[in-house]
This record gives structure tokens, sequence and C-alpha cells, in this order.
């Protein structure tokens, strides 16, 4: 997905990102897979580490087919920032708590079945693992 697609980015992020050669969330995951990539990252960009993390944890439950960004806002709120922590978790019990967060926080229109997110969790599985 294009980093200027993303609605939680301003648009001054989005230009010191392409500026550093970070057009995608691919790109992202490429260029920030490490601890000091982030962190150079970080300075190129003059943007806080805190903030590439927190992007790179977006793309990377973004390589699983069917989330999109409201979807990692909601799991984020969950204390599930990454594809391996998903992969983890209780198919029937994250909906329920998704469902409840999403009424508390409202940031997706509507939860997806379970059966979509059991397919989530599946495909979590078999992702290799992204470190930032």
């Amino acid at each position: 997905m294009k980093i200027a697609n993303l609605e939680s980015i301003t648009p001054d992020e989005t230009a010191r990102l392409e500026a550093a050669n970070v057009g995608t969330t691919d790109d992202l995951l490429g260029r920030a897979a490490t601890a000091e990539t982030l962190a150079g990252l970080a300075a190129r960009t003059g943007m806080a580490p805190q903030v590439i993390a927190r992007l790179f944890r977006m793309a990377d439950l973004m390589r699983i087919a069917g989330i999109n960004e409201p979807h990692t806002l909601l799991l984020d709120a969950l204390n599930i920032r990454s594809a391996a922590e998903l992969a983890a978790q209780d198919a029937t019990a994250l909906i329920k708590a998704m469902r409840r967060k999403n009424v508390e926080i409202l940031v997706v229109r509507g939860v997806p079945p379970e059966s979509t997110v059991a397919r989530w969790i599946s495909d979590a599985k078999a992702l290799p693992a992204a470190r930032p």
C-alpha cells in the first residue's frame, strides 16, 4: 500500500518518508526491519522513532489479506501490534474483544465475521516475522 494512502499519517510525514525512498508499506518493512535501520530512517526523516515503529507495526499487520489501516488501529487498541502477536490469538475470543473495543472507539465501520478473523490468524501464522 502507498504510504500516501494511509489516513493516520500527516502529509508532512508522507513527504519525509517519500524523500527517504519509502513510498509503500513494503518499502517501510524493508527499510526499518532492525532497530538500527529503524533509527537510521528516523534520523533521515526527522521523525520520532516511535512514529516509524508504529507505522512499521501497521505495515506488518497489513501484509495479511483483508487487514487494512482501521483494522490495525483496532488490533493495536487490543495490544495486538504485529502479525506474530495476531498469530497467537484465539479467533472466538479475539472477535468478541474486537466488537467490544470497536463500540468503545468506533474505528471500523463493521467488525469482520469470526471466519475472517480466523483466516487472519491462520495467515499470520504462515508469515515470516517482521522485526522493527
